[in-house]
Protein backbone atom coordinates (compact mmCIF):
# COMPACT_ATOMS: atom_id res chain seq x y z
CA UNK A 1 0.00 0.00 0.00
CA UNK A 2 1.09 3.27 -1.08
CA UNK A 3 0.47 6.23 1.89
CA UNK A 4 1.28 10.08 1.74
CA UNK A 5 0.46 12.25 4.64
CA UNK A 6 1.08 15.79 2.97
CA UNK A 7 1.02 19.29 4.96
CA UNK A 8 0.94 22.20 2.51
CA UNK A 9 2.90 25.20 2.85
CA UNK A 10 2.80 28.79 2.04
CA UNK A 11 -1.02 30.32 1.33
CA UNK A 12 -2.81 27.09 0.94
CA UNK A 13 -2.17 26.06 4.61
CA UNK A 14 -4.35 29.30 6.01
CA UNK A 15 -7.11 26.77 3.80
CA UNK A 16 -6.38 23.36 4.13
CA UNK A 17 -4.45 21.21 7.16
CA UNK A 18 -3.69 18.32 4.88
CA UNK A 19 -3.99 16.00 2.26
CA UNK A 20 -3.93 12.03 2.10
CA UNK A 21 -3.33 10.30 -0.83
CA UNK A 22 -3.08 6.12 -0.91
CA UNK A 23 -3.88 3.46 -2.92
CA UNK A 24 -3.74 -0.14 -3.15
CA UNK A 25 -5.48 -0.21 0.21
CA UNK A 26 -6.61 -3.91 1.43
CA UNK A 27 -8.29 -3.52 4.40
CA UNK A 28 -10.03 -6.96 5.82
CA UNK A 29 -13.07 -5.34 6.91
CA UNK A 30 -15.94 -4.03 4.80
CA UNK A 31 -16.98 -1.19 6.80
CA UNK A 32 -15.74 0.95 9.48
CA UNK A 33 -16.89 3.77 11.66
CA UNK A 34 -16.05 7.74 11.56
CA UNK A 35 -16.06 9.25 14.28
CA UNK A 36 -15.99 13.42 14.08
CA UNK A 37 -12.86 14.91 13.44
CA UNK A 38 -13.55 18.65 13.34
CA UNK A 39 -13.31 19.17 9.83
CA UNK A 40 -14.52 19.17 6.46
CA UNK A 41 -13.16 17.39 3.82
CA UNK A 42 -13.45 16.46 0.39
CA UNK A 43 -12.89 13.03 -0.78
CA UNK A 44 -11.43 11.75 -4.39
CA UNK A 45 -12.21 8.24 -5.43
CA UNK A 46 -9.57 7.21 -7.54
CA UNK A 47 -11.29 3.86 -8.50
CA UNK A 48 -14.56 3.68 -11.27
CA UNK A 49 -16.44 1.53 -7.88
CA UNK A 50 -19.12 3.48 -5.48
CA UNK A 51 -18.23 3.52 -2.02
CA UNK A 52 -21.83 3.52 0.39
CA UNK A 53 -22.39 5.34 3.28
CA UNK A 54 -24.71 3.11 5.57
CA UNK A 55 -28.14 4.34 7.04
CA UNK A 56 -26.70 1.77 10.33
CA UNK A 57 -23.69 0.13 11.59
CA UNK A 58 -25.02 -3.40 10.11
CA UNK A 59 -27.80 -2.66 7.87
CA UNK A 60 -27.32 -2.38 4.30
CA UNK A 61 -29.37 0.50 3.15
CA UNK A 62 -27.42 4.08 2.26
CA UNK A 63 -26.39 5.89 -0.15
CA UNK A 64 -23.40 5.36 -2.88
CA UNK A 65 -20.53 7.69 -3.93
CA UNK A 66 -18.52 8.09 -6.97
CA UNK A 67 -15.74 10.00 -8.18
CA UNK A 68 -15.84 13.08 -5.52
CA UNK A 69 -17.78 13.80 -2.28
CA UNK A 70 -17.71 16.81 0.33
CA UNK A 71 -18.48 15.50 3.99
CA UNK A 72 -19.56 18.61 6.60
CA UNK A 73 -18.81 18.71 9.63
CA UNK A 74 -20.64 15.73 12.21
CA UNK A 75 -21.78 16.17 15.15
CA UNK A 76 -21.63 12.26 15.56
CA UNK A 77 -20.41 9.11 13.64
CA UNK A 78 -20.81 8.07 10.15
CA UNK A 79 -20.67 4.16 8.76
CA UNK A 80 -19.18 3.96 5.82
CA UNK A 81 -17.62 1.17 3.47
CA UNK A 82 -14.45 -0.33 3.41
CA UNK A 83 -13.16 -1.98 0.28
CA UNK A 84 -10.03 -3.66 -1.55
CA UNK A 85 -7.65 -2.04 -3.78
CA UNK A 86 -9.13 1.39 -2.72
CA UNK A 87 -7.72 4.52 -3.71
CA UNK A 88 -8.42 7.95 -2.92
CA UNK A 89 -7.41 11.84 -2.30
CA UNK A 90 -8.68 13.30 0.64
CA UNK A 91 -8.50 17.20 1.29
CA UNK A 92 -9.32 18.20 5.07
CA UNK A 93 -9.72 21.92 5.12
CA UNK A 94 -8.98 24.53 8.43
CA UNK A 95 -11.57 25.45 10.41
CA UNK A 96 -13.39 28.11 8.20
CA UNK A 97 -11.29 27.52 4.78
CA UNK A 98 -13.79 25.45 3.03
CA UNK A 99 -16.18 28.25 3.51
CA UNK A 100 -13.21 30.94 2.66
CA UNK A 101 -11.46 28.63 -0.57
CA UNK A 102 -14.99 27.21 -2.00
CA UNK A 103 -17.25 30.16 -1.19
CA UNK A 104 -19.69 27.40 0.26
CA UNK A 105 -21.57 27.92 3.39
CA UNK A 106 -20.31 25.68 5.92
CA UNK A 107 -23.70 25.66 7.85
CA UNK A 108 -25.00 23.69 4.63
CA UNK A 109 -22.63 20.91 4.78
CA UNK A 110 -23.19 20.15 8.41
CA UNK A 111 -24.03 16.37 9.25
CA UNK A 112 -24.09 15.74 5.73
CA UNK A 113 -22.06 14.64 2.70
CA UNK A 114 -23.05 15.84 -0.81
CA UNK A 115 -21.98 14.46 -4.25
CA UNK A 116 -18.96 17.25 -5.18
CA UNK A 117 -20.76 18.09 -8.32
CA UNK A 118 -23.94 19.07 -6.43
CA UNK A 119 -22.05 21.61 -4.48
CA UNK A 120 -19.11 22.77 -6.72
CA UNK A 121 -20.46 21.80 -10.36
CA UNK A 122 -18.32 21.13 -13.02
CA UNK A 123 -15.29 22.63 -10.99
CA UNK A 124 -15.63 19.17 -9.07
CA UNK A 125 -14.65 17.48 -12.30
CA UNK A 126 -11.88 18.82 -13.34
CA UNK A 127 -10.20 17.95 -9.95
CA UNK A 128 -10.66 13.99 -10.23
CA UNK A 129 -9.71 14.41 -13.93
CA UNK A 130 -6.49 16.28 -13.12
CA UNK A 131 -5.26 13.75 -10.46
CA UNK A 132 -5.98 10.99 -12.09
CA UNK A 133 -4.18 12.34 -15.37
CA UNK A 134 -0.67 13.10 -12.69
CA UNK A 135 1.78 10.02 -12.02
CA UNK A 136 2.10 9.44 -8.72
CA UNK A 137 1.63 10.72 -5.33
CA UNK A 138 3.90 13.49 -5.35
CA UNK A 139 2.25 14.49 -8.84
CA UNK A 140 -1.38 13.93 -7.65
CA UNK A 141 -0.63 15.66 -4.57
CA UNK A 142 0.76 18.69 -6.72
CA UNK A 143 -2.41 18.50 -8.98
CA UNK A 144 -4.85 18.34 -5.98
CA UNK A 145 -3.17 21.79 -4.75
CA UNK A 146 -3.14 23.60 -8.00
CA UNK A 147 -6.76 22.98 -8.51
CA UNK A 148 -7.14 24.46 -4.64
CA UNK A 149 -5.53 27.82 -5.64
CA UNK A 150 -8.21 28.06 -8.45
CA UNK A 151 -10.94 27.76 -6.19
CA UNK A 152 -13.23 31.45 -5.77
CA UNK A 153 -11.84 31.94 -2.71
CA UNK A 154 -8.23 31.81 -3.14
CA UNK A 155 -6.25 35.35 -2.12
CA UNK A 156 -9.03 35.91 0.55
CA UNK A 157 -7.90 35.39 4.11
CA UNK A 158 -9.60 33.08 6.34
CA UNK A 159 -11.91 35.33 9.02
CA UNK A 160 -9.17 36.22 11.17
CA UNK A 161 -11.90 35.92 13.60
CA UNK A 162 -12.62 32.39 13.11
CA UNK A 163 -9.22 31.72 13.05
CA UNK A 164 -8.80 32.89 16.69
CA UNK A 165 -11.95 31.32 17.82
CA UNK A 166 -11.10 28.13 16.85
CA UNK A 167 -7.12 28.44 17.76
CA UNK A 168 -8.56 29.30 21.31
CA UNK A 169 -11.13 26.67 21.44
CA UNK A 170 -9.17 23.92 20.87
CA UNK A 171 -7.51 24.31 24.24
CA UNK A 172 -10.01 22.56 27.20
CA UNK A 173 -10.93 25.44 29.31
CA UNK A 174 -11.78 28.40 27.50
CA UNK A 175 -15.05 29.91 28.04
CA UNK A 176 -17.51 31.13 25.23
CA UNK A 177 -18.43 33.95 26.67
CA UNK A 178 -15.17 35.18 27.48
CA UNK A 179 -14.15 34.78 24.57
CA UNK A 180 -16.91 36.77 22.89
CA UNK A 181 -15.79 39.35 24.89
CA UNK A 182 -12.24 39.65 23.92
CA UNK A 183 -13.25 39.67 20.16
CA UNK A 184 -15.10 43.08 20.63
CA UNK A 185 -18.20 41.63 18.71
CA UNK A 186 -21.84 41.15 20.24
CA UNK A 187 -22.06 37.27 21.29
CA UNK A 188 -24.96 36.57 19.25
CA UNK A 189 -22.87 37.83 16.17
CA UNK A 190 -19.78 35.46 17.15
CA UNK A 191 -22.23 32.37 17.50
CA UNK A 192 -24.02 32.97 14.11
CA UNK A 193 -20.55 33.31 12.53
CA UNK A 194 -18.68 31.02 13.90
CA UNK A 195 -21.54 28.26 12.70
CA UNK A 196 -22.30 29.68 9.56
CA UNK A 197 -18.48 29.65 8.70
CA UNK A 198 -17.19 26.43 10.52
CA UNK A 199 -20.33 24.19 10.10
CA UNK A 200 -21.18 23.76 14.17
CA UNK A 201 -21.78 25.85 17.17
CA UNK A 202 -18.16 27.34 18.98
CA UNK A 203 -19.61 24.99 22.00
CA UNK A 204 -19.90 21.45 19.37
CA UNK A 205 -16.43 22.69 17.86
CA UNK A 206 -14.98 22.79 21.72
CA UNK A 207 -16.56 19.75 22.77
CA UNK A 208 -15.33 18.03 19.29
CA UNK A 209 -12.02 19.26 19.63
CA UNK A 210 -11.51 18.30 23.29
CA UNK A 211 -12.53 14.42 22.23
CA UNK A 212 -10.15 14.97 19.98
CA UNK A 213 -7.41 15.60 22.40
CA UNK A 214 -8.81 12.54 24.20
CA UNK A 215 -7.94 9.60 21.33
CA UNK A 216 -4.38 11.56 20.51
CA UNK A 217 -3.63 10.94 24.17
CA UNK A 218 -4.93 7.11 23.90
CA UNK A 219 -3.20 6.59 20.56
CA UNK A 220 0.41 4.85 21.09
CA UNK A 221 3.28 7.24 19.87
CA UNK A 222 3.54 6.59 16.42
CA UNK A 223 0.91 3.98 16.10
CA UNK A 224 -0.44 5.85 12.94
CA UNK A 225 -1.09 2.36 10.91
CA UNK A 226 -3.58 3.21 7.49
CA UNK A 227 -4.08 -0.57 6.57
CA UNK A 228 -5.65 -1.54 10.47
CA UNK A 229 -2.59 -3.60 11.89
CA UNK A 230 -2.17 -2.43 15.20
CA UNK A 231 -2.82 -4.18 18.42
CA UNK A 232 -6.25 -2.76 20.70
CA UNK A 233 -4.53 -0.02 23.29
CA UNK A 234 -4.68 -0.80 26.72
CA UNK A 235 -7.67 0.78 29.24
CA UNK A 236 -5.65 4.11 30.57
CA UNK A 237 -6.97 5.77 33.85
CA UNK A 238 -10.22 7.44 32.73
CA UNK A 239 -10.42 9.37 35.80
CA UNK A 240 -7.25 11.23 35.12
CA UNK A 241 -7.71 11.30 31.81
CA UNK A 242 -11.51 13.28 32.60
CA UNK A 243 -9.25 15.93 35.14
CA UNK A 244 -6.76 16.26 32.59
CA UNK A 245 -9.18 16.99 29.64
CA UNK A 246 -11.82 19.38 32.01
CA UNK A 247 -14.26 17.16 31.72
CA UNK A 248 -16.91 17.83 34.84
CA UNK A 249 -16.17 13.64 35.85
CA UNK A 250 -15.57 10.15 34.49
CA UNK A 251 -19.39 10.07 33.63
CA UNK A 252 -18.97 12.95 31.46
CA UNK A 253 -16.05 11.79 29.88
CA UNK A 254 -18.05 8.60 29.10
CA UNK A 255 -21.42 10.50 27.86
CA UNK A 256 -19.17 11.83 24.99
CA UNK A 257 -17.99 8.82 24.16
CA UNK A 258 -21.19 7.45 23.69
CA UNK A 259 -22.47 10.87 22.00
CA UNK A 260 -19.55 10.96 19.45
CA UNK A 261 -18.46 7.47 18.94
CA UNK A 262 -21.58 5.24 19.69
CA UNK A 263 -19.52 3.47 22.21
CA UNK A 264 -18.25 3.17 25.38
CA UNK A 265 -14.29 4.02 26.11
CA UNK A 266 -13.73 0.54 27.04
CA UNK A 267 -15.38 -0.39 23.85
CA UNK A 268 -13.46 2.04 21.49
CA UNK A 269 -9.70 1.22 22.70
CA UNK A 270 -10.66 -2.92 22.21
CA UNK A 271 -11.74 -1.85 18.59
CA UNK A 272 -9.26 0.48 17.62
CA UNK A 273 -6.40 -0.59 15.72
CA UNK A 274 -3.94 2.03 14.41
CA UNK A 275 -6.22 5.37 13.76
CA UNK A 276 -7.98 7.54 16.43
CA UNK A 277 -10.88 8.33 14.03
CA UNK A 278 -11.58 4.98 11.72
CA UNK A 279 -12.59 1.67 13.77
CA UNK A 280 -13.19 -1.42 11.40
CA UNK A 281 -16.57 -2.95 11.70
CA UNK A 282 -16.53 -6.91 11.60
Amino acid sequence: MEFVLHFPRGPLSRFVEHITYYAGAMPNHRREKLIPDGAIQIIVDLTETPKRLYDTVDGDRGVDFRNAWISGMHRKFIIIEAQPMSSMLVIRFQPGGAEALLSQRASDLTNTVFALTDVLGAASASLRDRVLEAGGATARLAAAERWLMEQPGWGEPVDPLIAYLSEQLSNPGRRIRDLCAETGYTTRHVLDRFKQTVGVTPKQFARIRRFQKLLAILARPGDYDPEFGAAPLPAPDWSALAAELRYSDQSHLVNEFRGFAGMTPGAYVAAYRGLENYLPIS
